[in-house]
Parts: C-alpha cells; structure tokens; sequence
C-alpha cells in the first residue's frame, strides 16, 4: 500500500481532478487547504518582502490530497494528472510523492 501525496498548485483543477480519480478507482481522498511556505515569508516576514515579486499572480492558497492507494494505481495516478495538466497546458500544477505504508491502524479493509 501506497501513501500518494498531491500538493496542487492551482486549485481550480481540484473538481475535475477528484472526479477523475473516483473514476479510475481511487475510493477516498482527504483534501486540506495549505499555503507555500515562500508566501507566507515574502507577506509576513519583512526580511523577505522583496520575494513578493516573485510570488506575484501566485495563488496564495493551495490544496493537499492524500490517498491510501494500492501500489499498482500510481502509474495510472500519475498518467491521470498529466493528462489534466497537459489538456490545460499548466505548468507547476502540481507534484506528487509517495510513501510506503508500512502498518496501517484502526482502518477496517472492505471485506470483500
């Protein structure tokens, strides 16, 4: 089992891209709001006030979504999120990491 990681840079794509994940088989995601850590410098840090050219037209917000996945979906994640991506022809969209799942506590498996 797979931990996938999705830190997704421009959020309007988060619809169609959980909608596509329920169709290729991804059975639950958890999304959380986050904010990139070079923003909250360049707006909360003096130091790092001039780094707000940088972020300019950057959204502020962004999204994470986990998924408890089996290993053999990554690739078809993967080849999910470069076809969003490519049909939009965004660039930084997102990136994904994955982590192996060595236990996993007080989660019931279907039983099927």
């Amino acid at each position: 089992m797979k931990l996938a990681v999705i830190f997704l840079n421009r959020i309007e794509y988060l619809d169609e891209i959980l909608s596509v994940f329920l169709e290729i088989g991804v059975s639950g995601a958890t999304v959380l709001d986050s904010v990139g850590m070079g923003h909250i410098l360049s707006q909360n840090v003096p130091i790092f006030a001039g780094l707000r050219e940088a972020f300019a037209g950057s959204s502020p917000n962004n999204k994470i979504i986990l998924m408890l996945v089996e290993e053999e979906m990554i690739e078809t994640i993967v080849v999910a999120l470069e076809d969003i991506c490519e049909e939009h022809e965004e660039s930084k969209t997102y990136f994904m990491a994955t982590l192996s799942i060595d236990g996993l506590y007080g989660f019931e498996k279907d039983p099927s």
